[in-house]
């Protein structure tokens, strides 16, 4: 190896080579990268995680980097990298404020009774899913798997068929189950209420 080259240069070379000198790449490295997302005016916790993210890029693309010393520096390659993640960092930020704006537009467009329509469709999810834990312990899989399946809008006769009962049990397990269910609906309506 030429005895002219630099730690850091002989670093990136056995770098290009394996990886197992990642570790002391970062620790080369890392806060000279968090330094130039600072520098970029990024907050603390955005610099860190930029500069996870830049240390992800070039774990990914140091192998296909053309390392020249001649040419370019590798610092160079190196802050083009957190150049494009800060932009595209904040290109994100721009399109989610963007969608926050209008999605508060749209919020604001919402009337009383709109929402009211969306919050009794939400309570009667809600209630039907605790109903539904609740009598779970109450019946046997097979009573349980019967109900389900006739709500999916299988035929009776394939239930019967799948689950080897009778088309009768089905019908059977699935209206004990359905009124059981009815009934937790009414009282955690009640109790809730």
């Amino acid at each position: 190896m030429n005895k002219s080259l630099n730690t850091h240069e002989t670093l990136l070379m056995r770098l290009q080579q394996n990886m197992d000198s990642w570790d002391e790449f970062t620790q080369v490295y890392e806060r000279y990268i968090y330094l130039i997302m600072r520098a970029m005016k990024m907050n603390h916790h955005d610099a860190e995680d930029l500069s996870q993210d830049v240390l992800l890029k070039v774990w990914k693309n140091i192998a296909n980097y053309d390392y020249r010393p001649d040419h370019a520096r590798f610092r160079t390659w190196l802050s083009k990298i957190c150049r494009n993640q800060v932009i595209d960092f904040i290109r994100k930020q721009k399109t989610e404020k963007i969608k926050r704006e209008k999605n508060y537009s749209d919020i604001e467009d919402i009337t009383l009774p709109q929402v009211e329509a969306l919050a009794e469709e939400e309570w009667k999810v809600h209630v039907s899913t605790a109903a539904w834990e609740n009598i779970q312990k109450d019946f046997n899989s097979e009573a349980m798997n019967c109900f389900e399946m006739i709500n999916d809008g299988s035929p009776v006769a394939e239930i019967a068929n799948k689950l080897k009962l009778s088309e009768s049990s089905v019908y059977v397990y699935s209206k004990r189950v359905r009124d059981h269910m009815i009934a937790e609906v009414r009282r955690l309506n009640n109790s809730w209420n």
